[in-house]
């Protein structure tokens, strides 16, 4: 972020009080000089979005802004690697890029200069002679980086389907589909929306480099047979695309397009019953699979013995298993979106893959193991995920079977947020968090009590709703505080240390050893460790690292956290804060609920700067839990 972004993103975070400039100061590490020459800055752009005053400054809530979280030198470096992809053939001269980006010349050579360096190891270089830049590499290359410049996790991952319909111009995104979902259709074959994205997404790759005139050529090496079912799709549809936009698709272009459908027919057959499985799956993966949910609910305490995800991921681990054979593996938009949303749900896959891949022999990517996070997920929203559950005490007097038709009403309308009792009596001792009563005098002298009609009203429902709303608050509230108090340990934290000799395998290193002598771990903690951080990088774009443990299998759980004076790179990703995270198998329910909501916590980059900037133990602390209440 840069200072102006900066300055929005904590004042929105703080909107109902007021900020003071040395407050913004510290938390933009700058001057006061600079917070109010960029106020300036922001308010000329946008007339009197922060306010200003003897308290402080403030955002003016009338006026609508956009707060932008992605780096605009990301979305910048995007777009200037699709102009040279689009022209890699002849290049593009360095002012005609400068106008179409509307940056200076300067700003160019910057932006194209970071480019080389962070392109060094890829197959793809940058080169500029005189005032012409150029994208040089192999074919093959140059487009596996465009796919991966669309599917980054930067500017464009929300709206990729416009960028798609910006590369393939005259072609319709929504009729491409349309032909591809129809052969699709005929061939019995059904998919979901991230696959359909992936293939449409190749084909436009595939439509822009044949309109250049950059064809794939054949090889002795051929990965997808040629009457092959695969094969046949990708003819079908290869055809359509010729006839109604005149674009010829080589022998080898349809055979790496066929690559695309590789596994999908299996997917008819996601409704079958467990007796018929065997006709779609091979039994080596059945089995395996049975082994490994079995490891999931010894290591995690979480039952996934349920025949239609069973199903469901066998028949997902079959085309996943013909994939990997190929190399063919299906890009997930939504990655980040799981791994952040769901952390929980993201490491039971990350360790379910693990395993999958140790027993099948298979190897596959980070992509591939979100898609077992979304059927993992789908199931699991499905239960009852509620940790925070109401004694509710129903104090009423039996007329006409008044109090059992209450009761029933109740229960019915609030029979996932609350377990509701009668009271037999006004001088029972039994505690509950809420008591309903239709005795305004009872309702008056009982704490936390609501009156209620004897025929229940709208306004009723609506004061029983916002008094359970209330009341879970104050309890999750109490819980959260409680989880970081008894989670976030005070000997394994270290502030504010000085990163220059140090990368995160050291880290991790010095982190596990602390943890270790302090008998929260076994010695073999940390192969677990490193295993887990080679299935999946565990740094997060908003500037945290969560290293664990493949297994919740720690002597005691603890999380150790390390801020450090400058950031590093963790994975491509600039972190400042580390949360080592260990988790023994008795707490493992409690302390995933209480990591889920760390997570989502730490997701967001101006928590994460907030606590890397905390100066001890006790201000970590706090501000922490601050995060857990205003995010309620």
């Amino acid at each position: 972020m840069d200072t102006q972004k900066e300055i929005l993103a904590y004042l929105h975070k703080q909107e109902n009080k007021w900020v003071t400039s040395n407050e913004l100061a510290a938390f933009c590490e700058c001057t006061t000089r600079t917070i109010r020459n960029n106020i300036s800055k922001i308010n000329e752009a946008t007339p009197n979005l922060i306010r200003s005053a003897k308290q402080g400054y403030q955002i003016n809530q009338r006026i609508p802004f956009e707060l932008q979280t992605e780096s605009d030198v990301t979305e910048r470096k995007s777009k200037l690697l699709l102009e040279l992809i689009k022209n890699s053939t002849k290049g593009v001269d360095l002012f005609e890029l400068a106008d179409i980006l509307y940056i200076s010349e300067v700003t160019l050579k910057k932006d194209i200069q970071q480019l080389k360096n962070e392109l060094k190891e890829a197959d793809v270089q940058i080169v500029t002679s005189k005032d012409r830049i150029k994208l040089i590499g192999k074919e093959r290359a140059k487009r596996k980086y465009m796919i991966s410049l669309l599917y980054e996790e930067g500017g464009y991952r929300e709206s990729i389907k416009i960028r798609i319909q910006e590369m393939i111009e005259f072609v319709s995104i929504d009729k491409l589909q349309n032909i591809v979902k129809e052969v699709l259709t005929e061939e019995s074959i059904t998919t979901n929306q991230y696959s359909m994205m992936n293939i449409v997404l190749h084909y436009a790759i595939s439509i822009v480099r044949i309109q250049q005139g950059n064809t794939l050529i054949e090889t002795q090496k051929t990965l997808i047979r040629k009457h092959s079912k695969e094969y046949e799709i990708s003819k079908k549809i290869a055809k359509i695309l010729s006839e109604e936009y005149q674009i010829h698709f080589s022998e080898a272009e349809t055979k790496q397009l066929g690559l695309l459908y590789v596994g999908l027919q299996n997917e008819q057959s996601a409704n079958a019953n467990h007796g018929e499985l065997d006709q779609f799956v091979d039994k080596k993966i059945i089995e395996a699979l049975k082994s490994v949910l079995a490891n999931v609910e010894e290591t995690y305490l979480i039952d996934l013995q349920n025949e239609q995800l069973f199903i469901k991921l066998a028949i997902h681990v079959q085309s996943l298993y013909y994939r990997s054979r190929y190399k063919a593996y299906t890009r997930n938009l939504s990655l980040l979106d799981i791994k952040t949303s769901y952390p929980v749900t993201f490491d039971i896959a990350v360790y379910i893959s693990s395993l999958l891949q140790e027993k099948l022999a298979i190897d596959f990517n980070e992509d591939e193991i979100s898609f077992i996070a979304l059927h993992i997920g789908s199931f699991l929203e499905s239960e009852n995920r509620d940790y925070i559950r109401l004694e509710i005490g129903l104090l009423i007097e039996d007329y006409h079977d008044l109090r059992t038709n209450m009761l029933k009403k109740l229960r019915a309308r609030f029979e996932n947020e609350a377990t509701i009792k009668l009271i037999e009596n006004e001088d029972s001792e039994e505690n509950f968090d809420i008591i309903l009563t239709t005795n305004r005098d009872i309702a008056l002298e009982k704490a936390g009590s609501i009156f209620i009609h004897p025929l229940l009203t709208t306004k009723d429902i609506k004061k029983i709703s916002n008094r359970i709303q209330t009341k879970k608050k104050i309890l999750e509230n109490h819980l959260r505080g409680q989880q970081i108090d008894r989670y976030i340990v005070r000997s394994l934290y270290a502030n504010q240390i000085d990163p220059s000799e140090l990368t995160p395998a050291k880290i991790r290193e010095q982190m596990i050893s602390k943890m270790e002598k302090q008998t929260f771990v076994t010695p073999e903690f940390k192969e677990k460790v490193e295993k887990r951080e080679r299935m999946a990088p565990t740094s997060f774009p908003s500037g945290i690292a969560i290293p664990h443990s493949i297994k919740n299998d720690a002597l005691q759980s603890g999380v150790s956290i390390m801020t450090l004076q400058e950031p590093i790179y963790w994975n491509d990703v600039k972190i400042k804060i580390i949360a080592l995270v260990a988790i023994s198998k008795k707490d493992a329910t409690e302390f995933n609920d209480f990591f889920e909501k760390f997570v989502e916590i730490v997701s967001e980059p101006i928590n994460t700067k907030r606590l890397s900037m905390a100066e001890s133990f006790e201000e970590f602390i706090q501000k922490l839990k601050m995060m857990m209440e205003e995010s309620e």
